[in-house]
């Protein structure tokens, strides 16, 4: 079963094809029909001037149109945006705080408001996520996502969550954490614990053991070989950013790190080659995330 930040759990939004509903707005296209109708009635009822005056741009009867057909492209556009506002990939805010009370999921509190700051919510980019894995949760068998879900609401500060099969009816949880610590606390893993072990939630044929996931921390070191001519701070500033992206992007459970991903990020625009302590790639299992922790670059 993938983790909850793996790609493979959820439909690509990106493949799907773009809704129906939504219009291409041209304003040209809509000023064309304006113009058309009002040409046909003119002249059916026999106001050639009136025709006459529409072939001048500037005329008060065209500016009238243009108006008109520029009113009509913001009522369209609302209306897009109202299609939109229904429809998960774009969903945003409190229109998917709506939609997510359809599947009796709401966003989660990360920090009560204070006097010197307001409160702290879940992103939307994560709420989505729990919405999409929400549906695993009214299974009766216990699914992976099931835990996952639930997990992911027990701690909202939690990255990433993995639910395996260690032996029948044995099920492992592993929890990464966000911050510059991936390891979980200890009070994450009680608070998945004990909402797990709830009267509703947990499986009776099911052993459940909530631990954090296995982290395997990279010390990066590498030397870049940099071209003629380009800025050595800029470059540096480029390769410190696609690693700490990279970081981001490869340190949820399960997913390996390579070694074309770690070269890919350090060939940055006026790099000439790279060499790099990292000689292979990581073959990780469902209950270990990587961690670049630590990332030191030369440059010749």
């Amino acid at each position: 079963m993938p983790s909850f930040e793996s790609p493979s759990l959820y439909i690509d939004f990106a493949r799907l094809p773009p809704p129906d509903v939504i219009e291409t707005i041209d304003f040209e296209s809509i000023l064309d029909i304006y113009h058309t109708q009002l040409v046909d009635r003119a002249t059916a009822a026999g106001l050639p001037k009136l025709v006459d005056a529409l072939k001048l741009e500037q005329s008060p009867t065209n500016v009238i149109l243009q108006c008109q057909s520029y009113g009509e492209m913001i009522v369209r556009a609302r209306i897009n945006a109202a299609a939109r506002a229904v429809m998960l990939p774009f969903a945003r805010k409190n229109d998917l705080d709506n939609l997510a009370a359809f599947f009796d999921v709401d966003r989660l509190l990360l920090s009560p408001d204070t006097d010197q700051s307001p409160a702290v919510y879940e992103s939307d980019e994560r709420l989505l996520k729990r919405i999409r894995v929400a549906c695993e949760t009214f299974s009766t068998a216990g699914t992976a996502g099931s835990y996952i879900y639930h997990a992911l609401t027990a701690v909202p500060t939690l990255r990433d969550v993995s639910a395996i099969k260690v032996s029948a009816g044995v099920v492992k949880v592993s929890l990464v954490n966000t911050g510059a610590d991936p390891t979980a606390t200890q009070a994450q893993i009680d608070a998945v614990y004990d909402r797990l072990h709830q009267t509703g939630i947990k499986v009776l044929t099911d052993e459940v053991h909530v631990a954090s996931a296995e982290i395997l921390p990279v010390d990066l070191v590498a030397n870049i070989q940099l071209y003629p001519g380009p800025d050595r701070a800029l470059v540096l500033a480029d390769v410190q950013a696609a690693l700490t992206q990279l970081r981001d992007t490869t340190s949820i459970l399960g997913f390996d790190l390579t070694v074309s991903a770690i070269l890919a990020a350090l060939m940055q625009s006026g790099v000439k080659s790279v060499s790099t302590n990292f000689e292979s790639d990581t073959n990780l299992r469902q209950d270990q995330a990587v961690w670049i922790r630590s990332a030191t670059i030369t440059t010749t």
